[in-house]
C-alpha cells in the first residue's frame, strides 16, 4: 500500500510536469519511466546545527550521500523520543559543485513511529548479555587462579620452614651444609616475591573485571528498560540525474533551554564597565550535541502568529428579579423572554461576577500587552563550535559577548531607610546585542558583590546597576523638633510641625555626586492639608523627578558633596513639614 501511494504520487507529479504545473519534476528534461520502483536508503546524518528557543529546539540532522536516478525514500532514523511529529521540515539540493540540468525535488516528509525489536532479542541486547557472562566467566576463572596461588603460597612458606628446621636439628651432631640452606632460602624469597606480584597483578585485574561487569550491567538494565519505539523521518525525493544530495532535516524537541546570565564588572578606579553576556544551556532531549553550530532565540515556535481577537465588552443596566412568593410559580417571562446577548449576560450571573470577568479580562489585555513591549524575537548566533551533551547535571555557560558600555558613576542614599550610600552606575547599551531579562552577577574591582536583576535594554537605551555600598560615606537622617499646637481663629485648627535634617559625610577623599531621597506626607483628603517649607538646597529639578516621583511625595535632591565634607564640615540639607486639620479631625498615626 505504502509503495503504491509513492508511485501514485511519482506519476501525478509526472504528469504536472508534462503539464507545465510547477511540481517537483517540472524543470525537469531528463525522462523518466514513470514505472520506476520507489528505492529505499537509510541514514541517520549527524547534527549539524541547533536554533535553542526557551524551553524547546529545532535540531537539524544532515545527510549527503549520492542517490541514482528515480524516486527515493530515504529514512533517517533514532530520531529522540521528545520529538513533535508535526514540526518535521526537510530541504533537498544538490551538492556543492555539483552541475545539472535538473536539481532534486523534495515531495514530502513523513514520521514514522514503529516498536522496535525487544532489547533481549537484538543483537546489540544478545551482545551485552554474553559480554556480561564471558565478565562472569573470567571472573570466576580469577577466582579459582588466585586460589591455586594462594595453595603454592603456603608450600613455599613450608620449605622455607623445613629448610631452616632441618639445619637448626642437625646442627649438633652434623656439619651444616650453608650453602645449600642458603639456596633454599634464596629460592624461598625469589618464589615469594615473584607470588607477590602474580597475586598483584590478579587484584587489579579483579577490579578491572568488577568495574566492566558493572558497566555492562548497568547498560542491560537501562537499554533493556529502555523506549522501544523506532521514531523516524521519511524524506520523500525526486532525482532526476544521479548526483550526491545534501538533505537536512529539522525537527523541534523539548526539554531543552536556555536563558541569559550577565557579569557586570567594574574597575576598581571606576574609570569603567565591562557587561559579559553569556548564555546557560541545558538540554535533557535524548541526543548529544557536538560541535554543532548554536542560535540562540527568543522566538516561541509554538505561538500563534496572529494576535488574539477582542471580544466586545458590554455595560448595561442590571434589571433586578421581581420577587418571588414561596410556592408560586416564576414569572412567565423568564422562561419566554428572549432577551438580547448583553442583557442574557447580565441576567445570567450576578453584578460581582461581571466585575470578575472584566478584571479577568483586563489582566489578559495586560499581559498580552506586557509580551508585546519585549518587542519581536531576538536571535544571536554563536561563532564557533558548541558541544552540549544530553541529561547534563548543570547549565552549561556559553559567551554571546562582551562589552563596554559608556558608564557614569554617582551615589543613592535614602537615610529614612538605611544610612548607607550606594554606588550606582548609570549607563547606555553601546553595543548592538539586545539585553535580555535576566539575573546579573556585579563585581566591583574583582570582588563580588552581589546579583541584580537585569532589565530589557535595547542598543542605545540606558540601564543601570547599583555596585553596593561605599563605607566611606555615610548619609544620617535626624527629627530636630516636632511640636504640634493650634492654630487659626479661635484656634480651631491643630497643626504638627515637623523640622528634618539629613547629613552627609563624604570619606572618600574626592568630590562626589549624590541622589537624596526622603520623603513628604501626602493628604487623601482635603480636611487634611499639608504643606513644605523651608527647603535647603532646593529640590532636584529633574524633569522625569518632578513628573513623577515629586507628585508621590517623593524628595529628592541632586548634590555635590566636597571631599572635604566631613565632621562638622559635612553637607546637610534640611526642611519643614506642616499637617494642619480641625480639631474634629482625626488623622492617620503621624510618625515622631
Amino acid at each position: 500500500m505504502y509503495q503504491h501511494t509513492l508511485h501514485t504520487l511519482f506519476i501525478a507529479t509526472s504528469l504536472a510536469a508534462l503539464a507545465g504545473a510547477p511540481s517537483a519534476l517540472a524543470q525537469s528534461t531528463v525522462a523518466i519511466d514513470p514505472d520506476v520502483a520507489m528505492q529505499n536508503a537509510s541514514d541517520n546524518g549527524t547534527i549539524r546545527a541547533v536554533t535553542l528557543y526557551p524551553g524547546r529546539a529545532a535540531v537539524t540532522r544532515a545527510v549527503q550521500r549520492e542517490f541514482k536516478q528515480g524516486l527515493w525514500s530515504l529514512r533517517i532514523s533514532n530520531l529522540p523520543a521528545e520529538v513533535q511529529a508535526g514540526s518535521l521540515q526537510a530541504k533537498v539540493n544538490a551538492a556543492a559543485g555539483a552541475t545539472l540540468k535538473s536539481a532534486p525535488k523534495l515531495l514530502a516528509v513523513e514520521y514514522s513511529q514503529t516498536p522496535r525489536v525487544a532489547f533481549s532479542s537484538s543483537p546489540e541486547g544478545i551482545a551485552l548479555a554474553e559480554k556480561v557472562q564471558d565478565l562472569l566467566r573470567k571472573i570466576e576463572f580469577l577466582k579459582q587462579d588466585r586460589a591455586l596461588l594462594a595453595q603454592h603460597d603456603k608450600l613455599i612458606d613450608q620449605i622455607g620452614v623445613r629448610a631452616t628446621a632441618s639445619a637448626t636439628a642437625d646442627g649438633a651432631t652434623q656439619a651444616v651444609d650453608l650453602a645449600a640452606v642458603a639456596k633454599q632460602l634464596e629460592f624461598v624469597h625469589t618464589e615469594k616475591e615473584r607470588i607477590l606480584g602474580v597475586a598483584r597483578e590478579q587484584n587489579e585485574r579483579d577490579e578491572m573485571l568488577a568495574r566492566e561487569l558493572q558497566v555492562a550491567k548497568q547498560q542491560l538494565e537501562s537499554l533493556g528498560g529502555a523506549d522501544r519505539t523506532e521514531r523516524s523521518a521519511l524524506v520523500l525525493m525526486a532525482i532526476p540525474e544521479s548526483c550526491s544530495v545534501d538533505v537536512e532535516l529539522t525537527y523541534l524537541v523539548g526539554n531543552a533551554t536556555w536563558e541569559p546570565a550577565y557579569a557586570v564588572r567594574a574597575a576598581g578606579d571606576r574609570t569603567g564597565v565591562t557587561v559579559e553576556y553569556d548564555a546557560l544551556v541545558s538540554q535533557r532531549t535524548g541526543e548529544d550535541w557536538k560541535d554543532v553550530k548554536l542560535s540562540l532565540s527568543t522566538a516561541q515556535p509554538t505561538r500563534a502568529s496572529s494576535p488574539p481577537a477582542v471580544d466586545p465588552w458590554y455595560v448595561d443596566v442590571v434589571v433586578p428579579m421581581p420577587p418571588v412568593t414561596a410556592g408560586a410559580p416564576a414569572p412567565t417571562a423568564v422562561y419566554d423572554a428572549a432577551p438580547s446577548a448583553p442583557m442574557a449576560m447580565a441576567m445570567s450571573r450576578p453584578m460581582e461576577k461581571n466585575e470578575n470577568a472584566v478584571r479577568l479580562e483586563l489582566e489578559k489585555l495586560s499581559a498580552v500587552a506586557t509580551v508585546q513591549e519585549t518587542g519581536t524575537a531576538v536571535s544571536f548566533e554563536i561563532p564557533r563550535p558548541v558541544t552540549i551533551p544530553t541529561d547534563a547535571s548543570k547549565k552549561q555557560r556559553t559567551r554571546i559577548g562582551a562589552f563596554e558600555p559608556t558608564a557614569k558613576f554617582m551615589y543613592v542614599a535614602a537615610p529614612i531607610i538605611s544610612e548607607s550610600v550606594f554606588l550606582r552606575g548609570d549607563m547606555t547599551n553601546s553595543s548592538a546585542f539586545q539585553l535580555l531579562p535576566g539575573n546579573a552577577q556585579v563585581f566591583m574591582g574583582g570582588d563580588f558583590i552581589g546579583d541584580t536583576a537585569m532589565p530589557s535594554v535595547a542598543p542605545k537605551d540606558e540601564f543601570k546597576v547599583f555596585f553596593g555600598p561605599d563605607r566611606a560615606l555615610r548619609a544620617t537622617r535626624e527629627v530636630l523638633s516636632k511640636n504640634t499646637g493650634s492654630s487659626g481663629l479661635f484656634g480651631g485648627s491643630t497643626v504638627t510641625t515637623w523640622n528634618d535634617r539629613i547629613t552627609l559625610d563624604n570619606g572618600s577623599g574626592r568630590e562626589v555626586n549624590v541622589e537624596l531621597y526622603d520623603r513628604r506626607p501626602i493628604s487623601l483628603n482635603e480636611k487634611i492639608d499639608v504643606k513644605v517649607s523651608n527647603v535647603a538646597p532646593a529640590l532636584s529639578t529633574d524633569k522625569r523627578y518632578v513628573d513623577g516621583r515629586m507628585t508621590q511625595g517623593i524628595l529628592r535632591w541632586d548634590l555635590k558633596v566636597p571631599a572635604s565634607a566631613r565632621g562638622p564640615k559635612a553637607t546637610t540639607v534640611s526642611w519643614t513639614v506642616d499637617i494642619s486639620r480641625a480639631n474634629d479631625v482625626r488623622t492617620t498615626p503621624l510618625p515622631d
